[in-house]
This record gives structure tokens, sequence and C-alpha cells, in this order.
């Protein structure tokens, strides 16, 4: 009982001290748009399940620097326009080559299609590569933040 009564007690201490975390996204349209990963031959699903995580990660990632996603199942470079009103897209994929895992991000503009970054990852452990996903939302965070009407 003691423990509940802290808790609720120090509840509003932690939204001042994580005012990211307490306030989640902006509120309105999503700045960017996420779609599951692309993979190249992937019989045994080893392929999907390290996409999936790394694009969960990414979507941690991105609302944990305060930008809002939309998440778009059928999104490709040929549909990029269904991603409005978003201003960005991810499209991601994920192979395997010699052994090891590789992880492609690529950031595009959607009313262009044009790709304003890219990252990527190849390691023969999964764990680094799902961790791309991490690694760039700091980053496509920042870039979002410092584009003009973001």
């Amino acid at each position: 009982m003691r423990s509940l009564l802290l808790l609720l007690l120090l509840a509003p201490l932690l939204r001042v001290i994580s005012p990211a975390a307490a306030t989640g996204p902006p509120p309105g349209d999503p700045q960017v748009a996420l779609a599951p990963f692309a993979v190249e031959s992937d019989s045994a699903g080893i392929l999907r399940a390290l996409a999936d995580t790394c694009l969960e990660r990414l979507a941690r990632g991105l609302t944990a620097n305060g930008i809002a996603i939309a998440r778009h199942p059928r999104l490709t470079d040929k549909t990029l326009p269904a991603a409005r009103p978003a201003r960005w897209a991810i499209l991601g994929i994920v192979s395997r080559k010699d052994g090891a895992f590789r992880a492609e991000l690529r950031l595009l503009e959607v009313s262009t299609g044009d790709e304003m970054r890219s990252y990527f990852n190849t390691d023969r452990d999964s764990e680094p590569v799902a961790n791309l996903g991490t690694a760039a939302a700091a980053r496509i965070a920042r870039f979002v933040r410092e584009q003009p009407d973001s």
C-alpha cells in the first residue's frame, strides 16, 4: 500500500523530470510515415522478425524524440503520396548475404520522393542491425526538427 501511495505522490515529479515522456509526440498531423520494411528471401521468418524489431525501435525512438508518426502498412516508393499529410516517410529493406544481416533505411520527402538521408548497417549478428532503428531515430528527429515548417 505504501508503494502505491509513494508512486502516486511521485508521479507528478516524474513528469517534470521527463517532459518528453509525459507529453508524448506533438498533436496534429504526423511528421513521419513508417511502413513495414521489405525483406529479401526469408523462408524461415528470421529477416521478417529482424525487420519488425528494427521498425519498432525506430518508431519508439522517433516518438521519444517528439516526432509524430503514422503507420502505413502498404507504403512503397510508388505509393508515397498515400503518406500525406506526413512530410517525410521512412522505407527500409532487410536482407542477408554471405552470412551477414544488412538493413537500409531511407528518409524520403513525400511530396517529391527525394531521398534526404540513408542509414545502413551490416553485421553477422542481428542485434546491431536491429539497433539501427534506435540509432537512426535520433538523427532523423534532428533532421526533421531542423527543416522549415516542420
